[in-house]
């Protein structure tokens, strides 16, 4: 395999290190057109792959069907490397194999310096049993991240076993997401569990404080208004004080209180009220000073005259002679004529108001 970028130095004795094989499923297979589009796309996403990691710690080698690179940084790196490339593969179909093991640099004379070992033929072995959009690792791989990492190496499940070529069986181990998510989750949770502790801390302290605190003092009083309607006119007095006549005097602002409100308009009796006057509370004093009419003088009834006396008493009349009087002659009783139909028209009229 020949080194797309940095190589080892060929006088270096073998290496452990990290193997990423990153390969396109059925690539051989595709148009020249296809192929050539897919390995553009691949460079294009080994190119952000290893972005994160330093020059000095990968080397990105031609592979079957794909790229291999290996990863000197350390197995986390390596596991990292690939998650970015699956999460990124789209319609690529890659099938990443990842291993653990030596490499060493060697020199070929047709394609120059480049590098060989167990770790990337176990490698590419890998990529192969592995299925499209699917990421498998090797028990070696697996076993050198539990010695960097312990907490990561939960990361990778068992995924059965692998039986290559040469006959040699592989233990698989495939990218486990329930730790990772149960790990977030577990963060989620204790995160959401502190900001809500500290909403409630604020929200105690806040009524606590609020309980603490005296309470405001009440608002000023406001004065109270006492309209007149006073007729025809008097002094208005307020507390023995006087404060006009009304009118014009047709408002008087006062203190919330009791007051002794007095009109006087002489020389009719004087208004004198008590009232208690709340905070802008409004009444109105209606009062007349008409004085009532005088009663008309009653003259003496003109004594009647009295009749003169007669003279002489008047003899008495005498009395009328009855005389017979004749008794009338009963009327002889009519009988009753037949009515005609007219007479049964007329009598129907009369009966309906007509």
């Amino acid at each position: 395999m020949a080194a797309a970028a940095d190589s080892l130095n060929s006088a270096a004795p073998p290496t452990l290190a990290s193997v990423v094989v990153l390969r396109i499923s059925e690539f051989s297979r595709k148009p020249v057109a296809e192929q050539a589009r897919l390995k553009a796309q691949l460079d294009a996403l080994v190119t952000y792959a290893i972005r994160p990691l330093p020059v000095g710690a990968r080397v990105v080698l031609d592979a079957p069907e794909g790229v291999a690179i290996v990863v000197l940084n350390g197995p986390e790196a390596a596991l990292d490397l690939a998650k970015r490339s699956q999460f990124v593969a789209n319609d690529l179909k890659l099938c990443i194999g990842v291993n653990y093991g030596p490499v060493m640099s060697a020199l070929d004379a047709l394609r120059g310096p480049g590098l060989v070992g167990d770790g990337l033929t176990a490698g590419v072995t890998l990529s192969n049993a592995a299925k499209p959009g699917r990421f498998v690792a090797s028990r070696a791989y697996r076993e050198a991240l539990k010695a960097s990492d312990a907490g990561r190496v939960r990361e990778l499940g068992p995924a059965g076993t692998y039986t290559d070529a040469q006959l040699r069986a592989h233990e698989l181990f495939a990218l486990d997401w329930r730790p990772a998510f149960n790990r977030y989750g577990r963060l989620i949770f204790y995160g959401t569990l502190a900001v809500a502790a500290i909403i409630f801390s604020g929200f105690v302290g806040r009524v606590a404080l609020i309980a603490l605190e005296p309470p405001p003092p009440p608002p000023p009083p406001k004065p109270g208004l006492i309209r007149l309607e006073i007729t025809p006119g008097g002094d208005v007095y307020v507390d023995g004080i006087l404060r006009g006549a009304s009118p014009p005097l047709a408002d008087i602002e006062i203190d919330p209180g009791p007051h002794t409100i007095e009109v006087r308009s002489a020389p009719n009796p004087p208004l004198r009220l008590e009232l208690t006057v709340g905070s802008a509370e409004e009444m109105t004093i209606r009062h007349s000073f008409v004085s009532p009419k005088p009663a008309a003088a009653k003259t003496a009834p003109k004594p009647k005259p009295k009749p003169e006396a007669k003279a002489a008493q008047s003899k008495p009349k005498p009395k009328p002679e009855a005389k017979a009087v004749p008794k009338p002659k009963p009327k002889p009783v009519e009988k009753p004529k037949d009515k005609t139909m007219g007479d049964y028209w007329r009598q129907f009229r009369r009966d309906i108001g007509l």
